[in-house]
């Protein structure tokens, strides 16, 4: 753990366990790429989905580089507007280790037009992340991003993550065919 000091301060380092999650509130059966600021300087994931679950893994350029794997949950709930209920697990392995638990709710809007369907949405929740800091202890922090899925034929989907606080990476930008 002390070569968590690597770089990071432990506070950013905690924040940004998890990369962008790419979760708008409609499930879909998908495989993608993608590519996001944190933590550490790129991470460059695959993604593949089908219905409520999905499983990651990836390469993260942070410490001396990390192996990111993760898995998630989303499911659907009733109401006027798309919402779906997330809970996911991301662990980083390689010289600094770390893990974290999330939940929150995905909440959006699907518009379709011919040709092209957008999915606006905010993504809030709760993380439990330990790791990266010296301590063995559990820290919660709050976590949220915009994002937009753009489907541009049947079968491809351009998606984007802006990350609205200090707890979440930056920028995420991905490529997913729809199965």
């Amino acid at each position: 753990m002390a070569a968590a000091a690597l770089s990071f301060s432990a506070t950013t380092a905690e924040a940004q366990v998890f990369t962008p999650s790419y979760q708008a509130p409609v499930v879909m059966n998908d495989l993608g790429v993608y590519l996001s600021d944190g933590p550490g300087d790129l991470a460059l994931e695959g993604i593949w989905r089908s219905g409520p679950v999905g499983l990651r893994a990836g390469y993260v350029d942070a410490a001396d580089g990390l192996l990111s794997i993760g898995g998630e949950v989303r499911v659907p709930l009733t109401a006027p507007i798309d919402i779906a209920f997330t809970a996911g697990a991301q662990g980083l392995i390689g010289d600094v280790d770390a893990i974290g638990v999330q939940a929150g709710l995905s909440l959006g809007k699907r518009f379709v037009n011919p040709g092209l369907a957008l999915t606006p949405y905010i993504h809030p929740r709760v993380a439990l992340i330990d790791g990266f800091a010296t301590d063995d202890d559990w820290d919660s922090e709050l976590i949220a991003e915009l994002g937009l899925d753009a489907e541009f034929s049947q079968n491809l989907i351009l998606r984007l993550s802006v990350g609205l606080s200090d707890e979440s990476p930056d920028v995420g930008l991905g490529l997913a065919w729809r199965r």
